[in-house]
């Protein structure tokens, strides 16, 4: 079978591009010390400050599977600014896994930030605790290009849905306060809605359980 120069030339390309996309999945993979494991008495803690994005929910993946048959109660130390959605559901699926074999405490420490993303995440702890200034913030999804990760403009109809979707998903299926979270439904239409740690207590929204 004789091949073309063209066929050639596009054979060379397409090899080329795989070896770069797996050579930026591989670099994306890598463990730059964003998730750090610390054993402390029969806990282990799981410190997470980044964004909510890759390789997070390899990493916590990795952790349990390494640390499962060592401790009884995983401690997730969170502090982001969120991120990534679909990164943050395979995270709570992790967390779901964690919470079938063992206690599974969230919290957010002096000064950290819970922002958008992490606070479902955070309220999957069956034990949640915070510093009174710790920085949290609410706000509807927003939609991104998976290709050119910049927002994307979408109509009222469709913005609504998928802010419904969220929080039903999110919210009313977790231990938020049913009053303190329709409020939060009203208050959150359109802009990020800001509270302190100690606001969310003194609010008795229900999302921290335990304030220090």
């Amino acid at each position: 079978m004789n091949i073309k120069p063209n066929q050639i030339a596009l054979i060379v390309l397409t090899a080329v591009a795989v070896f770069l996309y797996w050579q930026k999945y591989e670099d994306v993979y890598k463990d730059e010390g964003r998730l750090q494991v610390l054993k402390e008495g029969d806990a282990v803690i799981l410190s997470w400050s980044s964004p909510i994005e890759l390789p997070m929910e390899r990493r916590f993946q990795e952790a349990y599977s390494e640390w499962a048959d060592k401790t009884d109660k995983f401690i997730i130390n969170l502090n982001s600014g969120g991120g990534s959605l679909l990164e943050g559901r395979l995270v709570i699926d992790v967390i779901n896994q964690m919470k079938k074999t063992h206690l599974v405490e969230t919290t957010v420490g002096e000064g950290a930030n819970c922002l958008s993303m992490c606070v479902p995440i955070y309220l999957q702890g069956e034990q949640r605790s915070a510093s009174r200034n710790s920085s949290w913030m609410f706000h509807e999804p927003s939609a991104y290009d998976y290709i050119t990760d910049e927002k994307v403009e979408e109509n009222e109809s469709d913005r609504k849905a998928a802010s419904d979707r969220f929080f039903e998903k999110y919210f009313v299926n977790s231990d938020m306060d049913p009053q303190w979270r329709d409020n939060l439904q009203k208050e959150w239409t359109g802009k990020d809605v800001w509270r302190t740690g100690k606001q969310l207590y003194d609010e008795r929204s229900n999302v921290i359980l335990s304030l220090y």
